[in-house]
């Protein structure tokens, strides 16, 4: 007897998984931001009424889109199409912010005219070295969304996740 079922592709288990550890990751930032800010005494961390209020809303959309990634990753091994409507959104968000980022640290390398900065515990390490690698792990994270926008809207998939779907409705 043959299998009836669809099976999830290989490469939507493994964004799903990588989804899992950004969001674990963002979940992590998160809690440390609102502990940073709630909890811990230290002159550093400005205790301006405003500046905690927009501390706290950054707060409060990265937990929706950790629920929201959640959400998705369940959505995806249950073939559903809004959560590949999801990953295509999500891997937008990832494409923009991380992009953004990525030519906001090159801009701030070059504009900042600090790149030739050593380091005081290691004179072989500059500024502008460490700037690369910041702005290569952003890059990386952008390509990952890139990867998810294509890789979701290609039509094999489309067509898994309809076939899916078509199995769900009587």
């Amino acid at each position: 007897m043959a299998d009836d079922r669809l099976h999830m592709p290989a490469g939507a288990v493994i964004a799903a998984v990588i989804l899992g550890l950004m969001a674990f990751v963002g979940l992590l930032l998160t809690f440390a931001s609102l502990i940073a800010q709630f909890v811990i005494k230290s002159p550093l961390i400005p205790r301006i009424p405003i500046v905690r209020i927009i501390a706290g809303g950054l707060d409060a959309l990265m937990l929706a889109l950790v629920i929201l990634a959640v959400a998705t990753i369940i959505g995806l091994f249950r073939l559903r199409i809004w959560a590949r409507y999801s990953m295509v959104l999500l891997g937008l968000l990832d494409f923009l912010v991380f992009g953004l980022m990525t030519a906001g640290v090159l801009i701030g390398r070059v504009k900042s005219g600090m790149a030739a900065m050593p380091m005081p515990n290691n004179p072989n390490l500059t500024l502008g070295v460490i700037l690369f690698v910041i702005a290569g792990v952003f890059g990386v994270l952008a390509l990952i969304g890139l990867w998810w926008m294509l890789y979701f809207n290609a039509k094999s998939l489309r067509q898994i996740f309809a076939g899916a779907e078509a199995r769900l409705t009587p």
